[in-house]
């Protein structure tokens, strides 16, 4: 049985790194991807004119697409099925230890939270990463307004110089340019796609520039330092509560790590437990403490 066991672990691991190693691939290829940005498109142009939107294709709901694209995630099979075979590996190894009901039981409950919990983590990374740019790309479009082009002209040349995945951004605002809607319609759009409010804040002043008139170049220009401002007291506030994170993950990892050590000293201790009926409740009772004690430290612990 135990080395059952260890070759159930290892051969999870090794599928693991597998499904981590090709999202991380798919993640560099993402921001390229022009046929997910023209589906988008197609998929929001449809209220302008009048018709009704398309029905999502496939079996993937409409929702987690619209969040795997706010992750920067592609939408092909092969990420689907990455991110799907970490649970069937999962299921696998506790069918081996705590048979079928169990494991059924736990991979709908528990593998659900897990993906969420990723996908709401790569939405973090990307929406961060933008906002990390568009200091610099505001000062791109000041710099060109400040010579004496317009504001349309000066979006489109300064898009040019910006990197993934800021470029992305910019490209599927360019599309729906040339599809005919003004740049601060397709910029608020585009926010409203990807769910970062900044943008949304950008396409407010272009909205007042191109609109009311006035002097974008100057707003541009402190719209670009109060970012900045804000993301350096974010980082202070990171590092003046890296001690109460740093105590909230390990808190959280000391009750798993003993589990994981005396599953692997003695398998015949816990698995006894779990195989008596007072055992297995008070095991289940554990874990549930355990997943709302994580909870609480992890909430404690946020700063956004």
């Amino acid at each position: 049985m135990p080395e059952l066991v260890w070759l159930v672990l290892a051969a999870s691991f090794c599928l693991l790194a597998a499904a981590f190693l090709f999202l991380g691939g798919a993640l560099r290829r993402a921001p390229g991807s022009g046929r997910r940005m023209s589906e988008v498109l197609a998929r929001h142009e449809a209220p302008f004119d009048g018709k009704a939107p398309a029905a999502a294709s496939g079996w993937i709901p409409s929702w987690f697409e619209r969040y795997l694209q706010r992750a920067g995630l592609p939408e092909t099979p092969l990420v689907y099925g990455a991110l799907l075979a970490p649970g069937a590996v999962l299921f696998l190894f506790a069918e081996l230890l705590f048979g079928f009901a169990y494991a059924l039981a736990g991979i709908l409950i528990v593998y659900p939270f897990l993906l969420w919990s990723f996908v709401q983590w790569r939405i973090a990374v990307y929406r961060q990463q933008v906002v990390d740019q568009l200091p610099v790309f505001l000062e791109s479009v000041s710099r060109i307004l400040s010579v004496g082009c317009s504001l349309e002209l000066a979006f489109r040349n300064a898009s040019e110089e910006c990197d993934d995945p800021l470029l992305t951004i910019t490209r599927q605002v360019l599309l729906r340019t040339r599809a005919g809607q003004s740049l601060e319609d397709a910029m608020m759009q585009v926010a409203d796609v990807y769910a970062i409010r900044e943008l949304g804040f950008v396409a407010s002043v272009f909205h007042l520039g191109i609109r009311y008139g006035g002097n974008a170049h100057a707003v541009l220009e402190r719209l670009s330092t109060t970012m900045r401002e804000r993301r350096r007291s974010q980082q202070e506030l990171k590092a003046m509560t890296a001690e109460t994170r740093a105590s909230a993950w390990i808190l959280s990892a000391l009750p798993v790590v003993v589990a994981i050590l005396t599953l692997a000293s003695n398998p015949g201790y816990l698995l006894g437990m779990w195989m008596d009926p007072f055992g297995r409740k008070i095991l289940l009772g554990a874990l549930a403490m355990q997943i709302a004690g994580m909870a609480l430290l992890f909430r404690m612990a946020r700063i956004d």
